[in-house]
């Protein structure tokens, strides 16, 4: 029987340590060349990829190797026994909640596939899809989804019902693309984009297809299921969940309903300032969609803003009263800079020819 060479010289094993025969099978002596790979591989790469690269049988590898180099682990039943086992399962599913993935665990603990994920429903760790891998490959780390409603997220919820970039039933083509679409002004795609990642600790990309067409937008199926508790996205269905509006009309506080619609206004507001009477304007929002102009309408209501709901060849929300106006640019305003310094020159010229 053929033992280990303690040197750890392997060159003569190919004369000492013949392959034991197989019916009808040619034996084929190991040469240096063979044996130097096996040494240098076998700790990385299993006997099934060693014996591709060698162009030899599993069976030859691995009898080899058990005979003349070394045994891979203790069994599979004994591996996991006792405090060792504990210890090792505990390793495994830790490196997976900090984004390892389940290809690079099992390569570099030998687990199998099965085992693998009894591991880590035993340690009561959700097991990721694909595109969540991908998510974490790409950003270095899993979002951060709070169960907490702020300020930050409620900009972009209410943003992306004005200017969505794509609709709810986009699931239907399993596509959880999230964004907004924000015409010319890269300020508002900036601020959008901030308020996400102070949320969710991940930015956003923009994208630029134009001068006027600037877009905002990230893929996460995590964040796609956060962000749809709180609300529908789409140009004709966009609407804010029931027990959202309870909340926003009775607990939320009144500065984080304002920073809050602030994200909607600047999607879907506009600011007429009249080109003769400079101390007069009009803010707007129109839409298709009644049901969500009218939550829009209760929201504005409770901020104390005076404003008209009406219904000619559209729904509208206007705002005209100067103290109106004073109101929504103190509680609400506007993060988009030609829209926020056109409301304030009309303010102050006002002010200047009809002092209060």
């Amino acid at each position: 029987m053929c033992k280990r060479n303690a040197i750890g010289s392997f060159s003569h094993l190919s004369s000492l340590c013949p392959q034991p025969a197989i019916p009808g099978q040619k034996l084929r002596a190991w040469n240096a060349s063979e044996i130097s790979v096996l040494m240098n591989s076998w700790r990385r790469k299993t006997d099934r990829e060693i014996a591709n690269l060698l162009d030899r049988s599993l069976f030859s590898v691995r009898s080899f190797r058990i005979r003349n180099i070394v045994r891979r682990r203790l069994s599979h039943r004994n591996r996991w026994k006792g405090n060792r086992g504990r210890r090792l399962s505990r390793l495994i599913a830790a490196e997976y909640t900090r984004g390892s993935s389940q290809s690079r665990l099992v390569q570099e603990y030998g687990v199998e596939w099965r085992k693998l994920k009894e591991i880590l429903l035993s340690r009561g760790v959700q097991i990721r899809g694909k595109s969540q891998q991908v998510f974490i490959q790409r950003y270095g780390s899993a979002p951060r989804i709070r169960s907490h409603l702020g300020a930050s997220k409620l900009y972009v919820v209410c943003a992306m019902l004005g200017d969505n970039l794509r609709p709810t039933d986009q699931s239907k083509w399993r596509t959880h693309i999230i964004g907004v679409a924000a015409g010319p002004d890269r300020d508002f795609a900036e601020e959008w984009a901030e308020n996400f990642k102070r949320e969710y600790g991940v930015r956003p990309r923009l994208l630029y297809k134009g001068k006027n067409n600037i877009q905002a937008y990230i893929s996460s199926v995590d964040i796609w299921r956060d962000l749809h508790r709180y609300a529908v996205f789409g140009s004709r269905k966009w609407r804010l969940n029931p027990w959202l509006m309870r909340l926003l009309m009775n607990r939320v506080p009144l500065r984080t309903l304002g920073y809050g619609l602030r994200g909607f206004f600047d999607a879907e507001g506009s600011f007429f300032r009249h080109p003769i009477y400079k101390a007069s304007g009009r803010l707007t929002v129109t839409s298709v969609n009644y049901h969500g102009l009218k939550q829009i309408s209760r929201l504005l209501t409770r901020l104390g803003i005076r404003h008209s709901f009406y219904k000619k060849y559209r729904n509208t929300i206007g705002v005209y009263a100067r103290a109106s106006l004073e109101t929504y640019l103190q509680r609400i305003g506007f993060s988009i800079r030609r829209k926020r310094e056109r409301l304030e020159l009309t303010i102050r010229t006002a002010k200047r020819i009809r002092p209060s």
